[in-house]
């Protein structure tokens, strides 16, 4: 029979690709190191690697083997804290993704306090403006704006938000404020390159697609908020991503309600199946504060 020992060492060389460099970080031996691997293949009779001189990969079966123990080496790992400490501090990693925005004016604000209740936990952030389907891309838990397609997630509004076109007083007060739908045609803009064409509601309400004229895109979704202050163009923002500067008067919102787009509410999610079912709870109250801010 296999023992925990055993399990450290597997998942150990699994990350590390490789026995020898395995072994020094547990500080044990390669012939131990390889004999632990060997025991556990031979009481589960699969093969977990392909091995040859220069290579050290987990076969199909040992990736599957190393998703589970890792999880349950990791739940082992925080009840023996817990037990030891008194205190339910969180240890391990957790894996969040989001947009630079938030993670830059929402969650970076609130983490030091988090950190410091739980030193032993590890966080990796994906701060990236595009849709990051949380198990094909190994992540725990997300925030994401706009509405959710998939009823599989577990799923928190933080707060309700929606969508504006905005602009620097100053390229106002070079240009004129916008009063109409053919004023915006007019208009110099800064956009993402997958939002140039949305839709517009006119005067009576009725919707109206719209390509707005670019004169700067950008791929990211700080750049275009720093492109809209320096008066470069008209943006299209999530209102939360620019409520300091509404606030401060860095941007002004035109043409108030001309957007014909859905609400745009923030969310916290996670998988229902999730192994960081504490990690991705915990975090979801840091998540929650930084929204009520």
């Amino acid at each position: 029979m296999y023992s925990i020992p055993d399990l450290q060492t597997f998942v150990t060389v699994a990350k590390n690709a490789g026995i020898t460099s395995a072994a020094n970080q547990m500080g044990i031996s390669a012939a131990t190191a390889s004999h632990r691997i060997a025991k556990l293949e031979h009481a589960l009779n699969v093969t977990l690697f392909h091995r040859n001189s220069r290579m050290f990969r987990l076969t199909d079966e040992g990736q599957v083997f190393l998703e589970r123990v890792d999880a349950i080496l990791e739940d082992l790992q925080q009840a023996e804290l817990e037990v030891g400490s008194g205190t339910p501090r969180l240890k391990g990693h957790l894996r969040v993704t989001m947009s630079p925005w938030i993670l830059s004016r929402f969650i970076m604000p609130e983490i030091g306090a988090f950190r410091r209740a739980n030193p032993d936990l590890t966080i990796e952030f994906l701060a990236v403006d595009r849709f990051v389907p949380l198990v094909e891309e190994g992540q725990d838990c997300a925030i994401r704006v706009g509405q959710l397609a998939d009823s599989s997630l577990v799923a928190t509004k933080l707060c309700d938000n929606h969508r504006i076109i905005c602009a620097a007083p100053t390229l106002l007060q070079q240009h004129g404020i916008p009063e109409t739908i053919d004023d915006l045609r007019d208009m110099s803009w800064v956009c993402l390159p997958w939002q140039t064409r949305f839709d517009v509601k006119d005067a009576k309400g009725r919707k109206l697609p719209f390509s707005a004229p670019t004169s700067i895109a950008v791929s990211n979704s700080d750049m275009l908020t720093t492109g809209a202050v320096e008066g470069l163009g008209l943006a299209v923002k999530s209102r939360m991503a620019v409520k300091t500067e509404l606030d401060q008067g860095a941007l002004v919102e035109v043409l108030r309600g001309c957007l014909h787009a859905p609400e745009a509410p923030i969310w916290y999610v996670f998988t229902a199946e999730s192994r960081a079912g504490r990690k991705t709870k915990a975090f979801q109250e840091v998540a929650r504060r930084a929204f009520q801010r």
